[in-house]
């Protein structure tokens, strides 16, 4: 095997690999041999045909096999010679582009291969680092704040008086039917658009956008044309980016009961008593407030590492799967909440973009990281990983069976190996910085969470 590396701008690099006749000779050998058994062709029985005729008439898959073969093999090989470490996967083609993907007997196989190179990282400014630990107390304003909060899911509505107007938060029973409307202006009934006794809470959210609003102001008795237009990535295809219009009889306005919780009404939750209901929302806010102060304490860390760790290129490929991975997350956030894509505010173009440099900082501080778990010889041990799979099987609550026939699979712990990893350096980090205590409201830390 010969090759030779080129080195491109920044991180690029290419090798070209050229594998001898010989070594081409035996891969065509052994496939021939492979298909003979499992190859059909007319008139030969299966697992009867001759070397010759599968090599006279497979003999464009078998070149395209060897090929694929011939770099599966060779390329490991050759990057571990040149001692290169690739980031992300190599874009190979054949070394004449003419000839196409295949090789041929009697003849050297040459291909190439391009890609990135990790950047050779030493991380630098990562001890002694000066971090605030801002932490709060569970006050009583966060627990009156979440009873409030159930106090609105628990509530029960009466009828507003003769000739009241609808205000956000009544709830609305409205009878009518949707049109789409078409390009001249004619409107068309479509399927699922027929309402009737059907319940609107205005300002909930849960209606698509301009459909709540519309109402507010209404009276019982009117009639009311909702013009809107449906969202692009509208769950009914036929539906979305359609513009309509919705003609409703307001039914029926109900204003919201105002009704403390109460030992009663707290049996619907499943507790004893309102202060068992309140011990717990207590906790819970406890470790709201933890885990606020540690994703505060890690965003500084993080913010060090970076400001210190500039210096070095970023293997392009890396960060663009990273930038697509933080895209398909966000569209992913809105479908779950049921959220058009103009929730984000910006055009399509926009919101990507506004993605890149987290991106960035997320591939930037991996490496870091790597970088400090390698120079302070910080590794995951078997023990380690356990303790994270059970963590992992003790989340899933009712699906605990299914996380752990998952976690089974040594593949799929395999893939704790790299947070788990981040957790450690973390951890080590903090024990090495210089942390002070500072105690701010707990809206303030809250607001971490949100």
């Amino acid at each position: 095997m010969q090759t030779e590396v080129t080195t491109g701008q920044g991180l690029n690099r290419s090798i070209s690999v050229t594998v001898p006749a010989a070594e081409v000779a035996k891969h065509m050998e052994n496939r021939i041999n492979a298909m003979t058994s499992t190859v059909k062709i007319a008139g030969f029985r299966p697992g009867k045909v001759p070397a010759k005729v599968v090599k006279e008439r497979m003999g464009d898959q078998i070149a395209s096999d060897v090929a694929q073969s011939l770099v599966q093999q060779f390329l490991p090989k050759a990057l571990d010679e040149n001692k290169l470490s690739i980031a992300g996967q190599p874009r190979v083609h054949a070394g004449n582009p003419e000839e196409g993907f295949k090789a041929a007997e009697g003849q050297d196989f040459t291909f190439t291969a391009e890609f990135e190179i990790y950047p050779d990282v030493t991380a630098k400014g990562y001890t002694g680092l000066k971090l605030t630990k801002e932490t709060a107390e569970p006050s009583d304003e966060l627990v009156q704040s979440a009873l409030k909060r159930l106090e609105g899911q628990m509530a029960t509505y009466a009828p507003k008086e003769k000739g009241a107007k609808a205000a956000q938060g009544d709830q609305l029973t409205v009878t009518g039917q949707g049109y789409t409307v078409k390009a001249d202006g004619s409107e068309e009934a479509f399927a699922g658009g027929n309402l009737k006794d059907f319940r609107i809470v205005l300002g909930s959210g849960q209606l698509i956008p301009g459909f709540e609003d519309a109402l507010v102001g209404a009276k019982v008795g009117d009639e009311v044309d909702v013009k809107v237009t449906f969202p692009a990535d509208y769950h009914a295809k036929e539906l979305a980016s359609q513009p309509a219009v919705f003609k409703l009889k307001i039914d029926e306005i109900s204003a919201p009961k105002e009704e403390a919780l109460s030992d009663d009404s707290v049996k619907q939750l499943g507790f004893e008593t309102l202060d068992a209901l309140k011990d717990i929302l207590k906790k819970g806010a406890v470790r709201d407030l933890t885990m606020a102060t540690e994703q505060r304490l890690k965003r500084q860390l993080l913010d060090a590492l970076e400001e210190a760790n500039k210096d070095f290129d970023l293997p392009q490929g890396l960060v663009n799967s990273e930038h697509q991975a933080l895209w398909r997350a966000q569209l992913q956030e809105l479908q779950q909440r049921r959220l058009p894509i103009e929730a984000l505010g910006n055009s399509v173009e926009e919101a990507i973009a506004s993605l890149k440099p987290l991106a960035e900082r997320r591939v930037r501080l991996g490496l870091v990281m790597a970088s400090i778990a390698k120079q302070e010889k910080i590794e995951v041990n078997a023990a380690d990983l356990e303790a994270a799979v059970n963590a992992q099987i003790a989340a899933a609550g009712p699906q605990a069976d299914q996380a752990r026939k998952y976690f089974a699979n040594p593949a799929n712990r395999q893939q704790l190996s790299g947070p788990v990893l981040e957790d450690k350096v973390t951890g080590w980090l903090i024990e090495k910085a210089d942390v002070t205590t500072k105690e701010i409201p707990s809206t303030e830390l809250l607001t971490e969470l949100q």
